[in-house]
């Protein structure tokens, strides 16, 4: 019986198509051929593989099929073979080449030939569809290169590009609910030198929907004035960092949608300010005082708002005495009145910013802003601007309308550093419409690639650079 199982297999070498079962009997793993060639081992006539020099050979002729004239409807038979070579490395560390004899049929009435059906890849092709397929997988990846996908795959860098460029078609995504709207600097792939690209996000089902070549107003207006009135309408919710064109275009576009502005920025341009605050003092401080030790070394417990300040205490050198971090803190701010209530200013907008809600958040942020003013911190006064120029957009970013989450723009910083670690593992890059296919394929659930005959190239038409003599 095993013989009989056997027989349709000549094997001359290849241990990974056997399959030792708890009785000690050796039979063809079925799965196994399945998922290497494509075929079922019922469809086999023939197959022998060798291993030479990390290379893989499999030598397959498949059985004869009964086939019906595609002109005459007649009897086809069986007549003759042609060996077609067939790249298909898909055993890691190893290359490798399916030897397959195609059986040329001929109709018996009106003489027309034809090969069968090639179950191993398109007619033209030198590559298996598993390769390709594999290929298209690992595009998915960030964290792989072009050419690291090239090498896995034993194939070049260009043939790898061509499938990403052949495979993957980007329709014109419809507009979420709530849309988050950021930039990626990039110099070499923006629109005439505007140096940032503009990333488009859906905030609630936390992908990007589309990447621009520019965050310029002009860009922004062509891109939202493509969509119908309905369309837009239906966006409840913009999420922003503090760049004004970006509130002009959704104000202009978007009439039933609430602009907010992301809180980190707003926390971020504060401090800021009060570091400028603390460098300043600092250096007005003789260098070997202890003020100027306090404000260089531990200025992180009056900059970070979350500091666990009552830990043990442990001995400092430059007090000669056990101190902990609350001690080291109250010491700061005894440095200078001025520099204590620039920090009291910031932790009532860190306060503000975690604990508001819809009902208190704008009484509340009247308030700080009322503070703010009447401190005559200078370096506060660009802050302060700011809280009243954005004030609606602040208030604005306390709507939780999405599983409860504060309106930010979380999840398109979270994606842009994505992006930029792959930039930097790939050292940049300048086709803007490949780099586009490759992100949105990685990072949007709604794009996928689809494997056919079709191949076409979004390689960059460059300018050509003209005659000139060589020195």
């Amino acid at each position: 019986n095993i013989y009989r199982y056997l027989k349709p297999f000549v094997l001359i070498y290849s241990c990974d198509l056997y399959l030792l079962t708890k009785g000690g009997i050796i039979i063809p793993n079925i799965d196994f051929i399945i998922a290497l060639f494509n075929v079922k081992p019922d469809d086999v006539e023939a197959f022998s593989s060798f291993i030479s020099n990390n290379t893989i050979q499999y030598h397959i002729t498949l059985r004869i099929s009964k086939y019906e004239c595609s002109l005459c409807g007649g009897k086809c038979i069986s007549h003759g073979k042609k060996l077609k070579i067939i790249h298909h490395p898909n055993i890691i560390d190893f290359d490798g080449f399916i030897y397959y004899y195609a059986r040329r049929y001929i109709c018996k009435d009106c003489k027309h030939t034809f090969f069968e059906t090639n179950p191993f890849t398109f007619t033209s092709f030198k590559n298996s569809y598993a390769i390709i397929n594999r290929v298209m997988k690992q595009l998915s990846n960030l964290d792989l290169t072009f050419s690291r996908i090239a090498k896995l795959n034993h194939i070049s860098t260009t043939t790898v590009q061509l499938y990403l460029d052949s495979y993957v078609s980007l329709v014109k995504p419809t507009l979420p609910e709530s849309i988050g709207i950021d930039e990626l600097y990039s110099k070499k792939m923006s629109a005439n030198n505007s140096s940032y690209l503009c990333i488009l996000v859906d905030n609630v089902r936390r992908y990007p929907f589309d990447i621009l070549n520019s965050r310029s107003k002009k860009t922004l207006q062509n891109y939202f004035s493509s969509y119908s009135k309905k369309e837009r309408d239906n966006v409840r919710f913009i999420t922003i960092d503090m760049w004004l064109p970006y509130k002009d275009v959704a104000l202009t576009y978007f009439k039933n949608c609430k602009i907010a502005v992301d809180p980190f920025h707003v926390i971020k341009n504060i401090s800021d300010a009060f570091s400028k605050i603390r460098i300043s003092l600092m250096k007005k401080m003789p260098y070997d005082s202890d003020a100027y030790y306090l404000l260089k070394k531990w200025h992180k417990l009056i900059d970070s708002p979350n500091y666990i300040l009552d830990n043990t205490p442990k001995y400092n050198h430059r007090f000669k005495r056990k101190l902990n971090y609350r001690n080291l803190y109250n010491m700061i701010l005894e440095i200078s009145d001025y520099l204590k209530l620039a920090h009291e200013l910031k932790m009532s907008y860190h306060l503000f910013n975690e604990r508001a809600d819809t009902e208190n958040c704008e009484a509340w942020l009247d308030s700080i802003i009322d503070k703010f003013s009447k401190s005559n911190i200078e370096e506060y006064y660009e802050c302060t601007q700011t809280l009243m120029n954005w004030r609606q957009e602040i208030i604005n970013s306390f709507q939780r309308d999405y599983n409860e989450r504060k309106q930010s723009n979380a999840m398109a910083e979270n994606i842009n550093s994505q992006i930029r670690a792959y930039l930097g593992l790939v050292r940049g890059t300048v086709n803007f419409v490949r780099f586009k296919k490759r992100v949105l394929l990685a990072l949007n659930k709604k794009v996928f690639y689809s494997i056919s005959e079709r191949l076409e190239s979004d390689k960059r038409h460059q300018q050509s650079r003209g005659s000139y003599t060589k020195k």
